[in-house]
């Protein structure tokens, strides 16, 4: 019989026996043991009369990022691509002319320059979009860098 019994609980087909623990135990109100307030409700939390009310020794200041820098790169080859990165990954703003390379390097250029800024949540702009220029000038922004596009303009010579 143990044996239909022990199947019978394995596959569930029991009455569920819960242990029971009580969640409310500890929410019914202490009573004092003697005296006059036997029956009131002792206090939760008695505080001691000597302690002070604690104010913290600082104060927290807003974090301010430091100014970014502007850094301009001219690059003639694909090989040079680690002049972009390391500014840009030290917070500075890099803005790099593509103007003297080959159709195809500075399409690897501009992949490497997307890959930075995806990898460190920052911005890619062409600079000369907008302009009547020859030249093919973008640049890379971090995200903690405030940057305008005139100060980037200036920064590869077209202002």
């Amino acid at each position: 019989m143990s044996i239909i019994k022990n199947a019978k609980e394995f596959f569930g087909l029991t009455p569920y026996e819960m242990e029971h623990d009580d969640a409310y135990y500890d929410d019914e109100p202490r009573y004092r043991s003697n005296g006059s307030s036997a029956y009131a409700p002792a206090p939760a939390y008695e505080r001691d009369s000597y302690s002070r009310e604690y104010t913290p020794s600082r104060t927290e200041r807003p974090y301010v990022a430091p100014r970014a820098e502007v850094e301009f790169v001219e690059l003639s080859s694909y090989g040079q691509a680690a002049s972009i990165g390391e500014p840009f990954r030290d917070g500075d703003a890099v803005v790099f002319d593509l103007t003297r390379m080959e159709n195809g390097e500075n399409k690897r250029v501009v992949d490497f320059a997307a890959g930075l800024c995806y990898a460190a949540r920052g911005r890619m702009v062409n600079v000369t979009k907008h302009l009547d220029s020859h030249r093919t000038v973008f640049a890379i922004i971090p995200e903690t860098a405030d940057v305008s596009t005139s100060e980037l303009e200036r920064a590869a010579g077209l202002r």
